[in-house]
């Protein structure tokens, strides 16, 4: 494995551990407020929520053709998945016991991405030191 690469995967997991604890700070929130095992329900259901999310954008541009395909791909994605995603967020809130409030339901579907703007956004700024821990 190149160095370059060392660098690549220790950012990647530095990012998935920091995300294991911004997901345990969550739950210390809820749990705080008697709210874990429905913190917990609403979590478990972003996954089927981001694959079906991913799905609704992905699948309608790969049957359009040409150009058309890449404009219908950004519209999905920017229109209907955040719509689906916090949809289903919202719904599964509504319907664990206790109920989540959309405030709460929001919040955990927004966790995540809001995580990945922050680590997307550091990464830049720690390029110049992988390149120099590269050289070095």
């Amino acid at each position: 494995m190149q160095p370059f690469q060392r660098v690549l995967v220790l950012f990647a997991v530095i990012a998935l551990v920091g995300f294991a604890g911004v997901l345990l700070w969550e739950r210390n929130q809820f749990q705080a407020r008697g709210l874990s095992g429905s913190w917990l329900k609403v979590r478990l259901a972003s996954i089927p929520a981001a694959l079906l999310a991913a799905l609704v954008a992905v699948v309608p541009a790969r049957n359009t053709s040409g150009m058309e395909g890449l404009a219908v791909f950004y519209i999905l994605l920017l229109v209907a998945s955040p719509l689906l995603w916090f949809g289903m967020h919202w719904a599964v809130g509504r319907l664990v016991k206790p109920p989540l409030s959309f405030a709460d339901s929001a919040r955990i579907a927004a966790s995540p991405l809001v995580y990945a703007l922050i680590v997307a956004g550091v990464a830049p700024v720690l390029q110049s030191i992988a390149w120099s821990l590269t050289r070095a």
